[in-house]
């Protein structure tokens, strides 16, 4: 049996359990650290360097969130079919 999924619900609807806020808070907080530590020494400014790591972060763990959805709640994710 195929299911439909509602991709635009999948991708825009906020963490609503513990578990999906806690996964993206600690993927988020890992990929920022991953991503920053090599600026740090480079001569551009903090700030800069904040906003150049912070925006893969955010879309990393904002796709882990969405294939963790994808995986595991399909059920609250798909298309009621007439």
């Amino acid at each position: 049996m195929k299911v439909k999924i509602d991709i635009m619900k999948i991708f825009t609807t906020p963490p609503s359990t513990m578990f999906e806020r806690v996964s993206l808070f600690l993927m988020l907080a890992i990929t920022f650290i991953i991503f920053f530590s090599p600026l740090r020494f480079s001569k551009i400014s903090p700030l800069e360097a904040a906003l150049t790591a912070a925006l893969p972060s955010l879309s990393i763990s904002w796709g882990w969130i969405v294939l963790l959805r994808s995986l595991f709640r399909k059920k609250d994710f798909s298309i009621k079919e007439k």
